[in-house]
């Protein structure tokens, strides 16, 4: 793996609009090489809107860090901690600069537009789902064939950064895997991840919109997944109004053990740019609201 105190390589030119949308998820990348590249350096350039649907949009602020400095450090301490307890997910907050998010999100806002699909078997006992936006969607046009690609081309710097994040997560999580070791499997290959399903998520008070209870993602056949909590629509409508601060919200691992009766039950109070990572078949869900909206960002990822 690259050492993230490495100097960034020169930024690669902007894919061609009709690129852009195909290799993130028909692709396997291996971004650790480019993770340092977005600590304490401006955000991406050239993923700028590229459709007269968004032209007239102002562009994110470039002047903005997109991941704060200190989180390559906060990811290997957590996962230590995290390994210590055999637990299999880790939460840092404010990993995406706040700020950052707050210059795109009244573009999400604008473009977000809920897709009605049916999951076979349903998600925490949830058949029909419409409460999210999909942006990549897997190989045969699983959950729907319409992925919504204005609202990528906003959200791909975001994503280019989890995928560094996540992968930086990942290694360390499965470093000195005993089972493996035991059976002479030493990984030398750096992990290459793909993104697989791509979604934007927006819960209400509404009664079947305020939660996604207990589930694993991807019916345990997603190899990790990452969530990212987006603003507090404070553009919409009042605060008072579009707020959900104290009114329930935030992520509730089970972990700790394969055995369901010895998970620990731990709850996260998440806000705008705190990240979740996942691994494989761990069990959690998106709690409850009674007031206001909140907003999160799903990517499902495939790992060799």
């Amino acid at each position: 793996m690259a050492s993230l105190a490495e100097a960034a390589p020169a930024p690669a030119p902007a894919p061609a609009p009709n690129d852009r949308y195909i290799k993130p998820t028909h692709s396997y990348v291996d971004p650790t090489s480019q993770y340092h590249a977005f600590v304490n350096s401006p955000s991406p350039k050239g993923h700028q809107t590229v459709s007269s649907y968004e032209a007239a949009q102002p562009p994110a602020d470039p002047s903005l860090p997109l991941v704060k400095p200190s989180l390559a450090s906060e990811i290997s301490k957590g996962v230590l901690r995290k390994k210590l307890a055999k637990m299999r997910h880790l939460c840092v907050p404010r990993a995406v600069n706040p700020a950052y998010l707050d210059s795109i999100f009244p573009q999400v806002l604008r473009l977000f537009q809920p897709q009605a699909v049916r999951y076979n078997g349903g998600v925490a006992n949830v058949r029909d789902w419409r409460l999210s936006c999909y942006l990549e969607v897997m190989d045969g046009g699983v959950p729907c064939t319409n992925p919504h690609l204005p609202l990528l081309d906003v959200l791909l710097p975001t994503l280019d950064a989890c995928d560094a994040m996540f992968v930086h997560w990942y290694a360390q999580q499965h470093a000195c895997n005993r089972a493996a070791l035991e059976r002479g499997e030493r990984r030398t290959e750096p992990y290459k991840v793909k993104r697989v399903m791509t979604f934007v998520t927006r819960y209400t008070a509404y009664p079947n919109e305020s939660a996604l209870l207990k589930h694993v993602d991807g019916a345990g056949k997603v190899d990790g997944s990452v969530v990212l909590a987006l603003p507090t629509d404070r553009w919409s409508g009042p605060p008072e109004e579009m707020s959900f601060e104290g009114h329930g919200g935030g992520l509730t691992f089970w972990d700790g053990s394969p055995v369901p009766s010895k998970q620990q039950e731990v709850h996260y109070d998440t806000r705008s740019g705190d990240v979740g990572f996942i691994d494989k078949a761990v069990w959690h869900q998106a709690d409850p609201i009674t007031k206001g909206t909140r907003w999160a960002l799903v990517i499902f990822y495939e790992v060799k």
